[in-house]
């Protein structure tokens, strides 16, 4: 064989080694140090359910309720987990029409992007919230979340007591990111007043989602789930 042959050899040799080198480097890398795709394939299994803490109760100086708590569930829509489903059925199911759907769904994403969790319907009835259950695993990309709401037992005082109601684009900017779309803010009254006090903390459970989308059992036995605080009052 010619020198210049020779050469050539070592030359392609060299090339097919650097690049096999290359290849197995970049398997260990993913395989063992690289938390990317483990990250990616528990997103896909477990799922980050959100607790809200029971909002602070408001009393009168004789120790009477004049606000109170009372649980009711919202369903939360991810965008990015919705899947091809009969959305005629779906929307039979919770007694909206198509095109309100569709509108839900991008107001979802231009409010809370593809990937996070936000609220499709609040305070959903005990009658939609019992079918929805029944048939959850038709509709990847929903889940059902317990809220406590306020209540009213007096039905007096609304000007001092105020309300509250779901934050606005501009109430997250002003806390700096602290509270999420779906997040209920005291607006007026004591209940503005009182907001630090009264919100308490939101906690979250990890749930792990079977090949069906259902929330099924708690990832890790609870071992990373943080509780929710209640709210003083």
């Amino acid at each position: 064989m010619s020198v210049f042959n020779q050469s050539r050899s070592y030359i392609i040799r060299s090339i097919f080694l650097t690049v096999f080198v290359i290849i197995v480097l970049q398997l260990m890398n993913l395989q063992l140090f690289s938390s990317k795709y483990d990250k990616l394939a528990q997103d896909n299994a477990v799922f980050a359910k959100i607790v809200y803490p029971e909002r602070g109760i408001i009393y009168d100086r004789k120790g009477k309720t004049l606000i109170n708590n009372t649980i009711m569930v919202d369903m939360m829509a991810t965008p990015s987990e919705i899947k091809q489903f009969d959305t005629l059925a779906f929307c039979r199911l919770m007694e909206i029409d198509t095109a309100d759907f569709r509108e839900r769904i991008i107001s979802a994403i231009i409010k809370n992007s593809r990937v996070r969790p936000t609220v499709f319907q609040s305070l959903l009835s005990p009658e939609i919230r019992a079918r929805f259950e029944e048939n959850s695993w038709q509709f990847p990309g929903f889940t059902l979340v317990d809220r406590p709401v306020r209540t009213y037992p007096y039905n007096v005082g609304a000007h001092f007591l105020g309300y509250i109601n779901e934050v606005s684009p501009k109430d997250i900017e002003k806390s700096g990111g602290f509270y999420h779309m779906g997040d209920f803010i005291g607006k007026n009254g004591l209940e503005a007043a009182y907001e630090s006090v009264l919100m308490g903390q939101r906690g979250v459970e990890y749930m792990i989602k079977d090949n069906k989308n259902r929330l099924v059992a708690h990832y890790e036995n609870s071992a990373f789930d943080t509780t929710a605080i209640a709210g003083r009052g």
